[in-house]
């Protein structure tokens, strides 16, 4: 039986596992294969990097999907295509009261304010994520010594137009968005994880997505590279604790 290879990630799919962690920053990933043992490092294409390897005798690939809701979107479908099933974004994002810098958010749910969700759903996007891999996260975080939070997430497409105000031009548009955000009771702001979830759930698999708040919007401040690399640490130790014991399909 011929092999199924992704268009743009160039792997097959005997290379990818059923179990996901997708990642925005390509640096992560040698810096978490760390973690993995037998790792199979992919042939990088258009800067995605993408690993498998093995945490607890489960089999799992990392993925570096860049910036933005559409390639994230991109990697995911091509995942899925090959054979992936259960999906969990891993990474950053600004952080909105009582989240402080340096603590962790864990989905319940995501509001879109980005175009792929409705790309791929329509205004029958949902954002829900997973409730199993919510509860596992919840219950892997238990065992650090982090604050976690669980609850709503936003995302968004224009970084530096509804997110954080490069110039005064945005300052406005940006404040009114967090602050609305707060009212509504949202923990965490970026630009992956609704479309993550939304498109996760059109093609039928299994995803959710745990965040480090590392950026403080309103008040231009971002966590010290010390901090962010314990925070690290803790990030993709629990990710795979999480993925490791939760049941599969």
């Amino acid at each position: 039986m011929e092999r199924k290879r992704a268009w743009y990630l160039g792997c097959s799919s005997d290379q990818v596992a059923e179990r996901v962690i997708l990642l925005g920053d390509p640096g992560r990933v040698p810096r978490f294969s760390r973690y993995l043992s037998d790792v199979e490092t992919l042939p990088v294409n258009r800067g995605l990097a993408t690993v498998t390897g093995i945490y607890k005798d489960c089999r799992i690939t990392l993925s570096a999907f860049g910036m933005g809701a559409p390639i994230a979107a991109i990697v995911l479908h091509e995942l899925a295509h090959l054979g992936a099933r259960l999906f969990l974004r891993l990474g950053t994002s600004i952080g909105l009261p009582p989240v402080k810098i340096g603590d962790l958010v864990i989905a319940r749910e995501a509001i879109s304010h980005e175009g792929t969700s409705a790309a791929y759903a329509g205004n029958g996007a949902d954002g829900s994520p997973d409730p199993e891999l919510a509860g596992v996260l919840v219950e892997a975080a238990t065992k650090f010594d982090i604050t976690v939070h669980a609850g709503k997430f936003a995302s968004y497409d224009a970084f530096y137009q509804d997110m954080f105000a490069l110039d005064s031009a945005a300052e406005h548009c940006v404040r009114k968005n967090l602050e609305q955000l707060e009212r509504e009771n949202v923990l965490a702001v970026d630009m992956e994880t609704s479309a993550i979830l939304s498109v996760g759930n059109s093609l039928g698999c299994r995803a959710g997505s745990l965040c480090a708040s590392t950026v403080d919007s309103l008040k231009k401040q971002k966590i010290d590279k010390a901090k962010q690399a314990g925070v690290e640490h803790k990030l993709i130790s629990i990710a795979l604790e999480a993925l490791a014991g939760i049941e599969q399909d």
